[in-house]
């Protein structure tokens, strides 16, 4: 169960958990050790009192980032403290719950380890029956060392089976919350395009998907004019500096629409043509924007052009029916000269 320690989101979850329970186990073993005292059960009281300054020291370990050995030590202490508990209460105090919760626990921690060693939780799980087992014929076939009073008994039994219950809800209530942000960065990241960091073709598609009405929209498909000769005249990292410039001022000019880098040197904005602006004005400034700009790479200045082709929105269209629709528009640009918007 070895956990890593590097400042990541991974790694701090797994730093705040550890705090947190660190923090609850120190408590609940304080409460046990006043029950006990109270009680004048005195080798428990003592064993208590030892295991609570251990998990003092375990604070330590923490802030030290041996995370790894908190797991390790956390887990046999857990092991330790159960079965003596467990021989000198005897089951009805309610102390061998946590060994249920610690399969919990041994599942948890090898999910954030830095290699996921699941035979080794499966090891933990098999370790927990175990004792499980062997603690429950010891005290079938002998009495508790301490007999208690029924107040007692109770108190711990209710404790002990809220403090499991509420222990392996909140282990998977912070696996799940984790899972569930890293499935949102990675949805987040396949839809992004990672060299000008706008919406790829996939989070085009997920744009269609929640805007249905497509009648009040007009797609815009803008290829760079000549851009295979930007590339073998400058080379690929002028013609990338292209790309990530020209995402940034369709952005920022055309600043109410979509903009997703459709693939190669094409791009695919989605505009509302219900607004007081037309569409071809909006597509015209942006390709004015374009033909004015200077782009400047490592000392050399370059100039550019885009061909835009649009088609408005039908509700029959699917996305790529669309893209086709403006692409045609787009090659009717092409072959009439080029740095132009045909819709």
């Amino acid at each position: 169960m070895a956990i890593i320690s590097d400042e990541t989101h991974h790694y701090r979850t797994i730093r705040k958990t550890c705090y947190t329970a660190n923090i609850v186990y120190t408590i609940l073993h304080l409460f046990y050790l006043i029950l006990f005292l109270v009680s004048k059960m005195y080798i428990l009281a003592y064993v208590t009192a030892a295991v609570t300054a251990i998990y003092l020291l375990f604070f330590l370990l923490i802030s030290k980032k041996k995370y790894y050995l908190y797991a390790l030590c956390c887990g046999n202490l857990f092991f330790g403290f159960v079965s003596v508990t467990t021989i000198m209460l005897g089951f009805s105090a309610g102390f061998h719950f946590y060994l249920i919760s610690l399969c919990v626990v041994s599942f948890f921690t090898s999910y954030f380890s830095k290699v996921t060693h699941i035979k080794g939780s499966i090891l933990w799980v098999g370790l927990s029956l175990a004792i499980y087992l062997v603690l429950f014929f010891v005290t079938e076939f002998n009495p508790p060392y301490y007999v208690m009073d029924k107040w007692l008994e109770i108190t711990l039994f209710v404790t002990n089976a809220i403090v499991v219950f509420v222990m392996i809800a909140t282990y998977l209530v912070v696996f799940l919350k984790y899972a569930l942000s890293l499935e949102r960065k990675i949805k987040n990241e396949s839809r992004t395009d990672e060299l000008t960091q706008i919406s790829n073709r996939y989070g085009l598609y997920d744009y269609f998907d929640r805007e249905r009405n497509k009648t009040h929209k007009t797609l815009a498909l803008l290829d760079i004019d000549d851009f295979k000769v930007i590339n073998d005249k400058y080379g690929h990292l002028a013609g990338d500096f292209i790309l990530k410039r020209v995402a940034e001022i369709a952005t920022d000019v055309l600043s109410d629409a979509f903009v997703c880098r459709y693939g190669g040197e094409e791009f695919v904005v989605v505009l509302n043509d219900d607004s007081h602006y037309s569409v071809l004005d909006k597509l015209e400034a942006f390709r004015k924007s374009i033909e004015d700009e200077v782009f400047e790479f490592e000392g050399m200045k370059l100039h550019i052009t885009v061909t835009i082709g649009a088609s408005k929105g039908s509700k029959d269209f699917t996305v790529e029916q669309w893209v086709e629709s403006a692409d045609k528009k787009m090659y009717s640009g092409k072959k009439n000269g080029k740095n132009q918007t045909v819709i």
